[in-house]
């Protein structure tokens, strides 16, 4: 179905030398099941795209050498550098989880060998100034690093990260167990926010636990280079503790207070990030900062195109892509 005959002729006659002025294609590397890519792409106008499905990786062809990068989509669209000006990084993710035995499986090496090519590649354009929106921050912000950053701008809860012992603050109060990663846990599952019974925690692993705060609503804002949008959900229908599995959950626009919108653009500012979704909470009108997610999902808040979030994520691919000579 690829046509690798003539994938291979193209390749061969394309020029091996990046040349910006024969750059004219903007990739994506992403997922086949990331609904957000599907609705920004109309909005992109006459920018020419190359989206690579990560987990539909086996039905690419390409070839990385000396001589330069050439890769062909299923659709039969070619990739090559001296056409590559501009790369957008979605959610390259695998959703079908795959159980790893101890002594490793084929499958696996397959796809962190693809994982490890194409982010390498999104690091190169990225080190260039060649990456639009979400890019690698001068500094890693972790969520620990984050809660310490953001004690300066917002209220912070109490938060620890423990193991081999449970100190004895734990015992007073109410305590919710989070993750760091979104490293599956086994049967492509995934930890989510919960409330803990701190007697019953084994030492062995490593925790990170956050007091629980009794909030009003769970609040949501996208900052895309300096703009900011804003949600929020009443918990009072909250089932759980994590937002994700409530998606029958209304999210309704809100106002942030002049100083919480320059509490925002500071802590992006510090971070060195232009794109970013924080969750909060708001108690008694107070906003308590949770974390941010330098690639978060969006999508799901602009459904019908009615909040300018897709038209603002648009608008900055295209600045980047054409402010590349």
């Amino acid at each position: 179905d690829l046509k690798l005959k003539c994938w291979f002729a193209a390749a061969r006659t394309a020029n091996q030398h990046f040349n910006l002025n024969d750059a004219h294609m903007l990739l994506i590397p992403t997922c086949s099941e990331d609904v957000t890519t599907d609705m920004l792409l109309p909005l992109l106008g006459e920018i020419d795209v190359f989206r690579f499905n990560i987990d539909k990786w086996n039905e690419y062809a390409w070839e990385f050498s000396n001589a330069g990068i050439f890769a062909q989509s299923p659709d039969g669209k070619i990739l090559a550098d001296n056409k590559l000006k501009c790369v957008y990084m979605r959610k390259p993710i695998f959703f079908d989880a795959i159980d790893v035995p101890a002594n490793g499986c084929l499958e696996n090496w397959c796809r962190e060998e693809v994982v490890r090519l194409w982010q390498d590649l999104f690091y190169d354009m990225a080190a260039r100034s060649r990456a639009a929106l979400v890019f690698p921050a001068k500094s890693k912000w972790y969520k620990h690093t984050q809660m310490a950053l953001a004690s300066k701008y917002f209220k912070v809860p109490e938060w620890k990260i423990i193991r081999g012992f449970l100190p004895e603050t734990l015992k007073s109060g109410k305590w919710v167990a989070k993750s760091l990663t979104q490293t599956q846990i086994g049967e492509g599952k995934i930890f989510l926010v919960r409330e803990i019974d701190v007697d019953k925690i084994d030492p062995y692993y490593p925790w990170f636990l956050q007091r629980k705060i009794d909030a009003q609503y769970d609040l949501t804002a996208v900052f895309v280079e300096g703009e900011i949008f804003a949600f929020e959900t009443s918990r009072s229908e909250l089932k759980g503790e994590d937002v994700r599995i409530n998606t029958k959950l209304q999210w309704d626009r809100t106002e942030l207070s002049e100083s919480e919108l320059l509490a925002i653009k500071s802590f992006m500012k510090d971070t060195g990030f232009a794109f970013g979704r924080f969750d909060f909470l708001r108690k008694d009108g107070e906003l308590i900062f949770l974390e941010m997610n330098p690639n978060g999902m969006w999508a799901w808040l602009d459904m019908d195109y009615k909040n300018g979030i897709f038209e603002s994520v648009a608008n900055a691919i295209k600045r980047k892509y054409n402010s590349i000579n």
